[in-house]
């Protein structure tokens, strides 16, 4: 819903300073009009797969980390489940309660279908070691964990790096804006002369697409995150 309420009124601003700057109404609605079109199903699509990809990764995180120091202190596989259903997310954990009925090994193997990541098919597999021939845990698990905490630095990075990203955008941009809309009252009397000519009519609206676009690449590197065994097309 906020996203909506975002869009909406950044579509609204983009269709109130075209007609500013074009005094078409025409104009001022196909620019409204597509600019809802693209922030309703290009824009709130691309973040909407980057929130769950991110969000399902923070939980296999905790998840992950929770499971194996609860089975280091505890040597049971039902112990460290129980004790990473507690500390998990009511996602997680409607997941869990689907499967009681299954025995240890096929939870953590159904999980696999909710956390769809390479390193999560690794945490599988030294279970599983640790599960046939014993031993201790943790150390065996070492290289997991150091690859689960990189990757989730990696995601706070991007994230960081994104906010700044946005930032500079939208200053750089809103600067453009108000000179376009600010030429219109400083040159006023040359504005009269070329706002109904279809050569300045055709170039504030190829500067509004031009908007458009840029922020959907905008969008698309910022969602742009690897994260090894994930599909942009998962649910």
């Amino acid at each position: 819903m906020n996203f909506l309420l975002i869009g909406t009124f950044v579509s609204l601003a983009f269709g109130g300073l075209i007609y500013m700057a074009s005094e078409n109404i025409f104009l001022c609605l196909f620019i409204f009009l597509l600019s809802m079109a693209f922030f309703v199903f290009l824009v709130r699509r691309q973040i909407d797969k980057y929130r769950t990809k991110t969000r399902r990764y923070h939980q296999c995180y905790q998840f992950i980390n929770s499971y194996l120091v609860s089975l280091s202190i505890k040597g049971s596989m039902s112990a460290a489940r129980e004790s990473s259903y507690n500390t998990a997310d009511s996602s997680t954990r409607e997941i869990i309660d689907s499967i009681k009925d299954f025995d240890e090994s096929e939870k953590l193997s159904y999980l696999c279908k909710y956390f769809k990541f390479d390193l999560y098919r690794l945490f599988l597999d030294t279970v599983s070691l640790w599960n046939e021939q014993g031993g201790d845990i943790l150390s065996m698990s070492q290289h997991l964990v150091n690859q689960v905490r990189l990757k989730e630095e990696y995601i706070l990075f991007c994230e960081s790096t994104n906010r700044s990203r946005l930032v500079e955008f939208i200053v750089l941009w809103s600067l453009t804006l108000v000179i376009l809309i600010s030429l219109r009252f400083a040159l006023s009397q040359f504005f009269t002369h070329i706002v109904k000519t279809p050569f300045y009519q055709i170039s504030v609206v190829v500067i509004f697409l031009f908007l458009i676009l840029s922020i959907y690449v905008m969008v698309s590197r910022i969602t742009n995150i690897i994260l090894e065994g994930w599909k942009d097309d998962e649910k």
